[in-house]
């Protein structure tokens, strides 16, 4: 058994991050495939729906979701990005995909950095699974 656990974290520098809640979730497990763990964190800044005009007062603009574990093997991990205020306008073709970052650590060193395109109508749902040495 690992004596360690990971460490994820979701960002971005897009300027509309604030219209978008973000929840990880996890399931860990031991090198025999056994889920031995489950581990959430979430960030969010309104009600599905809510149609904002501007942030909320006191919306940090570059936030980071982060996802700590306990010790495990690996883990299948889900991202959520869900909107709460969708773009202005009615062309969809208009609002471009933005840029999402999910850095990945273990043990205290960086395994992988990943960047994932966001529909800016639909979010996303984003399934992996990620291993200590990958």
């Amino acid at each position: 058994m690992t004596s360690e656990g990971f460490r994820i974290e979701v960002s971005s520098r897009f300027e509309g991050w604030w219209r978008y809640n973000a929840a990880l979730m996890c399931g860990c497990f031991d090198a025999a495939e056994e889920r031995i763990g489950f581990a959430s964190a979430s960030s969010d800044i309104a009600d599905a729906g809510a149609n904002l005009k501007e942030p909320p007062t006191g919306t940090v603009p570059d936030r980071a979701v982060v996802l700590t574990t306990e010790p495990c093997d690996h883990l299948v991990l889900y991202i959520y990005i869900i909107p709460h205020t969708l773009p202005t306008g009615n062309d969809i073709d208009t609002p471009r995909p933005f840029d999402i970052d999910v850095a990945i650590s273990f043990g205290g060193k960086r395994i992988s950095k990943t960047v994932y395109k966001i529909n800016q109508w639909s979010g996303a749902s984003i399934e992996m699974r990620v291993e200590k040495g990958k």
